[in-house]
């Protein structure tokens, strides 16, 4: 029986490795776990045990910092601010990954007057750490794209989406951006695209361009019958009747930019989507709802990795082939035969479980 078991255990452990193997790159994709909580704790060393060295990337997606972003200098904040960070980068950095984090609303001060100052106060506490292969991107509040080489078959395209929503002046006097404006935005994302026609482009952002969860219109009966609890989770105060005016409001004439039927949010969308038509290999990936969710409409892929210390309701679509309102993280693997495979864990009894796995072949 012991031999059995043995052999049993070789032939997982050899069915790994061969697994792995084949690997010729890794992302890992983890949005939203600005709170540390027990099941943040949980799922971030264990997203760094799936890091392969000297061929992992990892990125979080936005809402690095819950509630208002990084404290000022000076500010009671400061210190607890720094600490959620580390619990992010820290298991990742020990295991040798360049991390990237780029920008969420909540980093911009929950979209509040002090956005620009607390953004830029992000970028200047991972910078301090003399790490350079530790960064916010694009940095210094500059609405930049950013391309990141992950392989000859793969890159990230990255930008600041929450740059386009934010309500609050964002001229930038003293920093050198070398985009100023939604239209040099826009140019430089298709002259970064121009230059990797031939890969696999992963384009990542905090907002997606497509949801199924509370950004994109669609509430739980939770949310009708307690509303308070999407401004603070512990207000467990029933509402019925009256409770659904508030995501009726949401959805329509009051909404906010950060929802997806804003005018804003949806000339983000528009301008943004216009750079990546036609385009035959792409993957939009991003948080900001806090779930997990694998969307294909056409040939357009979207990731939704948003539930790395929150969870949120997500509504059912033909278009979603994967949803989850667990906490969670995507990898997103570039494969020896140049197809990608897209892996979602979600957190599970104190530990993480291989949930849904989709594979896209490369198109010419």
């Amino acid at each position: 029986m012991l031999k059995f078991i043995h052999i049993v255990l070789l032939s997982f452990s050899m069915t790994q490795v061969i697994a792995q193997d084949s690997v010729l790159n890794r992302v890992i994709f983890i949005g939203d776990a600005g709170e540390i909580n027990f099941k943040q704790e949980t799922i971030i060393p264990l997203a760094a045990d799936l890091i392969l060295k000297g061929r992992t990337t990892v990125m979080f997606l936005g809402d690095n910092i819950y509630p208002r972003g990084m404290g000022l200098p000076g500010d009671q904040e400061e210190v607890e601010t720094a600490e959620i960070l580390r619990s992010q980068y820290g298991p990742m950095r020990a295991k040798g990954a360049p991390v990237y984090f780029i920008p969420g609303n909540h980093d911009w001060d929950r979209s509040g007057k002090d956005g620009l100052a607390k953004i830029r106060a992000q970028g200047d506490y991972l910078a301090q750490q003399n790490d350079s292969l530790l960064r916010l991107i694009p940095a210094n509040g500059c609405p930049d794209p950013i391309e990141i080489p992950i392989s000859d078959q793969m890159v990230i395209i990255a930008y600041d989406s929450e740059w386009w929503l934010f309500p609050y002046k964002k001229d930038n006097p003293n920093h050198e951006c070398a985009c100023n404006s939604e239209v040099e935005v826009l140019a430089k994302l298709k002259n970064i695209l121009d230059k990797n026609q031939d890969k696999m482009v992963l384009v990542a952002s905090h907002h997606p361009m497509q949801s199924f969860g509370i950004h994109g219109g669609h509430y739980s009966l939770k949310d009708h019958l307690f509303p308070l609890t999407l401004i603070d989770k512990s207000l467990y105060l029933p509402l019925p009747v009256i409770g659904s005016l508030y995501p009726l409001l949401r959805s329509t004439a009051f909404s906010n930019a950060e929802d997806m039927r804003h005018p804003t949010y949806k000339r983000l969308k528009q301008s943004v989507g216009k750079v990546f038509e036609g385009h035959p290999n792409y993957i939009y990936v991003a948080g900001h709802d806090h779930g997990l969710q694998f969307i294909k409409n056409r040939d357009q892929y979207q990731i939704v990795s948003g539930s790395g210390a929150k969870s949120s309701a997500i509504k059912n679509n033909k278009k979603l082939l994967y949803k989850n309102a667990k906490q969670g993280f995507v990898a997103v693997d570039m494969m020896l035969d140049r197809s990608t495979r897209i892996t979602y864990y979600r957190y599970d009894n104190h530990g993480i479980k291989e949930d849904f796995v989709y594979c896209i072949p490369l198109r010419k």
